[in-house]
């Protein structure tokens, strides 16, 4: 049976001492931590199963690339689109014959992730990453990445298609510009793109 209300949870990671130093597990900790509350939660309805997004494609990528999937197997969180073996392609489509109006959104993952493992996390460097990344959304570029690599190194990556248009010199030029107010000082562009 579902609850039949919707609870707000209180996370706060920035409290959290192994998520704000950014590790390169940093994802395993948060992960658990949050799949734990859950689970607490869940527990004081008599639910002994959560749930988790997870695919195949994330599989593929292990432990190495995705460290909270250890965290998922060890608090036995259920993993159905991977258990059925779904890649994100097969979702979408899915997800469209289903007419679910999220059929074709973005990819998005946490702020956190774009900040060089070892370099602290904070509330002032995740809103200079959100920041950057809405410039570039402004632009028309979603799907984008802004990487920051130290206090002044930006690293951008672009979904593979938007690539060009973002290398017409005066797009490039307007985008910098834009970045640059928003505290990037070098800015690098990723040339695999996404």
């Amino acid at each position: 049976m579902w609850p039949e209300r919707l609870r707000i949870i209180d996370i706060e990671p920035l409290n959290w001492p192994e998520f704000v130093s950014n590790p390169p597990n940093r994802c395993y900790f948060c992960k658990r931590r949050i799949c734990q509350l859950f689970h607490d939660e869940l527990a004081k309805e008599g639910t002994s199963f959560l749930l988790d997004g997870t695919n195949a494609d994330d599989l593929q990528q292990g432990e190495a690339g995705r460290p909270g999937l250890r965290a998922i197997a060890e608090l036995a969180v259920q993993t159905p689109l991977a258990d059925c073996g779904l890649r994100k392609a097969e979702i979408r489509e899915l997800s469209r014959e289903l007419l679910l109006h999220t059929w074709n959104q973005t990819s998005s993952s946490c702020l956190a992730t774009r900040i060089r493992a070892g370099m602290a996390i904070t509330t002032e460097r995740l809103a200079r990453v959100a920041a950057m990344e809405q410039v570039l959304a402004d632009a028309g570029f979603f799907g984008c990445r802004a990487r920051l690599l130290d206090e002044e190194l930006v690293c951008i990556q672009l979904q593979r298609e938007d690539m060009d248009r973002f290398c017409a010199p005066a797009m490039r030029q307007l985008v910098c510009i834009r970045l640059q107010n928003k505290g990037a000082g070098k800015i690098v562009f990723d040339l695999d793109g996404r």
